[in-house]
């Protein structure tokens, strides 16, 4: 058996045609070996095209019973008060993310932005970032001004966001 397989790696790697009766005999195709195998190893299959047998297995009950299955339903009440909490916080770090554009501290607005995206939160407030970046961007906010850190982060950020910023003077 495993001659035969070997001999058919070795008509595939060479491109030896399979068409002539001596080749076929000799580097047996795909097709004769998998009718060959299949008549050979199936005994689940069915007899006509119709039934279909399988074998039933006798698994041993789960340690941890249905518990995971047949769980209770949640509670409406606890989920929407969940739900208006969260819609509360994004409001307020919506709030925070103008007043820190508006501010002439644009150290104060980058961290906030590359905090929010590095928690990968940012989806939820997109426009906000964008107007924040904006406003840096068109008042020319002079981050030189600051520390390294200040103006690699702001270099960055609004390089990711499509802004064109120069790397030197």
């Amino acid at each position: 058996m495993h001659r035969i397989y070997a001999d058919a790696v070795h008509c595939m790697l060479y491109s030896i045609s399979l068409t002539d009766k001596k080749n076929c005999e000799q580097y047996p195709c795909r097709s004769s070996m998998s009718t060959r195998v299949s008549q050979q190893g199936a005994p689940a299959m069915a007899r006509d095209d119709h039934e279909i047998i399988r074998r039933t297995a006798n698994f041993h009950p789960s340690i941890w019973g249905d518990q995971f299955i047949s769980h209770p339903p949640e509670d409406t009440k606890v989920h929407e008060a969940l739900e208006l909490e969260v819609e509360k916080l994004r409001e307020e770090v919506k709030r925070e993310i103008l007043l820190a554009a508006a501010s002439n501290y644009s150290s104060q607005s980058l961290d906030l932005v590359d905090a929010i995206q590095r928690l990968g939160v940012a989806y939820h407030f997109e426009t906000e970032i964008e107007e924040a970046l904006q406003h840096i961007y068109n008042n020319h906010i002079d981050m030189e001004d600051g520390d390294l850190y200040s103006t690699a982060l702001g270099f960055r950020l609004l390089r990711q966001h499509g802004y064109n910023v120069s790397c030197g003077n």
